[in-house]
């Protein structure tokens, strides 16, 4: 296998804001070019890499080597990763209301592209990267890492809102919650809500709740666990299967069953 990914989930006060940390080892194997397609998620990935050796990306019509620290956001449709090295990276999942809480950037900055993030966040981030860089393991990165992220949530002062709330609502594992029943959960009103989640997440409630349900079908499918199309449907809100089949084949690309043929070309991180 040439993808190898561990995970490793935040500290307590974190835990509200990053989904997990990650450590990836990309085209191990030294294929000519890896390429891989990356299934929306709906989370905020700030990759740093570990070494010169880099990830490919799509800007526009062209390719080019991506920034050393990059951040990538919320996208809609699978895009495209190539790999023509062995690529080491560090990873950290943000939650998209959380990357506002911690830095007091709106995710929606990010919407279907990615960044330099050291552009964005400047010297203060770049020396906590040279450090990580510098680490000798996983737990000194860690470490580096809770230390860095907690000093930007003690800068900032962040509280939970209704937006936390509510999109912590929608990425429950098989959350059948409806659109409408969000701001009476919450204790706001729905244009409110609405406005909330485009200017900080950058994706209406019901656009984040797709990519949402599309999580719950992945996570079945890699459990391996036979289940039918339509018992799947229901397990995760859909009216049927078709209804089931035509959101999977908007944001993978291809239809449920075409997706586990050749399940080992798309990066699925749920």
């Amino acid at each position: 296998m040439s993808v190898d990914i561990a995970e490793y989930k935040p500290s307590k006060p974190l835990n509200s804001f990053v989904e997990f940390y990650w450590e990836g080892n990309f085209n191990s194997t030294f294929e000519p070019i890896l390429s891989q397609l990356v299934i929306p998620n709906g989370f905020v990935e700030l990759v740093i890499h570990l070494s010169e050796f880099h990830c490919d990306l799509q800007d526009g019509h062209s390719w080019g080597q991506s920034p050393d620290y990059t951040i990538i956001g919320l996208y809609k449709r699978p895009y495209e990763v190539q790999f023509r090295s062995h690529v080491r990276v560090f990873g950290i999942r943000f939650k998209p209301e959380g990357i506002y809480n911690l830095f007091g950037i709106p995710g929606s900055q990010f919407s279907e592209r990615f960044e330099d993030m050291e552009l964005v966040l400047g010297s203060h981030f770049r020396n906590y990267c040279s450090r990580l860089r510098e680490a000798g393991g996983i737990n000194q990165k860690l470490k580096l890492t809770h230390r860095y992220l907690l000093a930007q949530l003690l800068n900032h002062h962040p509280e939970t809102t209704y937006l936390n709330r509510a999109a912590d609502l929608i990425r429950q594992a098989n959350s059948t919650t409806k659109v409408n029943e969000l701001p009476g959960k919450v204790y706001i009103s729905r244009r409110q809500l609405e406005r909330e989640f485009k200017e900080k997440i950058g994706l209406s409630p019901k656009q984040y709740m797709r990519i949402a349900r599309l999580n719950a079908i992945n996570r079945y499918l890699q459990t391996g666990t036979e289940i039918s199309l339509s018992t799947l449907s229901l397990e995760t809100g859909f009216a049927d299967q078709a209804h089931l089949c035509r959101e999977f084949k908007t944001f993978s690309g291809v239809s449920p069953v075409k997706f586990m043929e050749s399940v080992e070309q798309f990066i699925v991180n749920v």
